[in-house]
């Protein structure tokens, strides 16, 4: 799966193997971790393998040993289409990992302005804070200077104001 091998998890699938196995695999940051095919093919962008192993029944909130979700995965590493594909699938952009963090704040972090586009019209909440550093989405694009992305969730999170209240300040 983390090499994009349709075919080999397709065969491995019909005998037998089960779309939900967790397998031992190590996280970005270097710890001993377990994910599902879904959180590695979607952390290294196959998108036709997302396809397939949703099609199978795979759960698209079923979080690793780390509470990382094919969800995140995608949002950290910038997979707009796979992202796209899990939002259309009910993947909840709000859950989160082991430390508190959620998709949006994956995407802010790293700058990923399209992904951040599409879990904001997903509804993700942008008042949330990871457990780590009490840091919003918002706070992660600004730490990381990605104002382009910051301006994005700050238009979002804005109250929409009435007409009456913008005539009211002319």
């Amino acid at each position: 799966a983390e090499r994009g091998e349709l075919q080999k998890v397709v065969k491995w699938l019909r005998k037998g193997g089960l779309v939900g196995a967790l397998c031992p695999t190590t996280s970005v940051d270097g710890r001993a971790s377990t994910a599902s095919l879904l959180h590695v093919a979607a952390a290294n962008d196959h998108l036709e393998m997302v396809r397939e192993l949703l099609k199978r029944g795979a759960s698209v909130d079923l979080p690793s040993s780390l509470g990382l979700t094919p969800l995140m995965d995608a949002a950290s590493g910038g997979h707009l289409s796979i992202l796209l594909l899990l939002l259309q699938h009910s993947a909840n952009p709000d859950l989160l990992d082991a430390n508190s963090c959620t998709a949006l704040m994956k995407a802010a972090d790293r700058g990923h302005e399209a992904c951040v586009k599409a879990l904001l019209r997903a509804k993700a909440n942008t008042e949330l804070l990871d457990k780590e550093y009490g840091r919003t989405a918002l706070q992660w694009a600004e730490g990381q200077g990605h104002t382009a992305t910051a301006a994005l969730i700050r238009q979002h999170a804005a109250p929409p104001q009435s007409a009456a209240a913008v005539e009211a300040m002319q």
